[in-house]
């Protein structure tokens, strides 16, 4: 997370391909989306409707 972090802070939009289910484990996705909209960073959600994870 702290790598997360040092990457979303100087960043004009963080484009984040995920698909929308908590994290499994600390510093997944869901925690770095999260980190980016509480800092202000417009976050823009990147999962095609239809898409599954297998």
């Amino acid at each position: 997370m702290a790598g997360s972090a040092i990457l979303v802070g100087p960043v004009d939009q963080l484009l984040a391909v995920w698909d929308g289910k908590p994290a499994s484990g600390y510093g997944g996705t869901a925690d770095v989306v999260d980190y980016a909209r509480r800092t202000g960073t417009p976050v823009r959600v990147l999962w095609p409707a239809g898409a599954t994870r297998t």
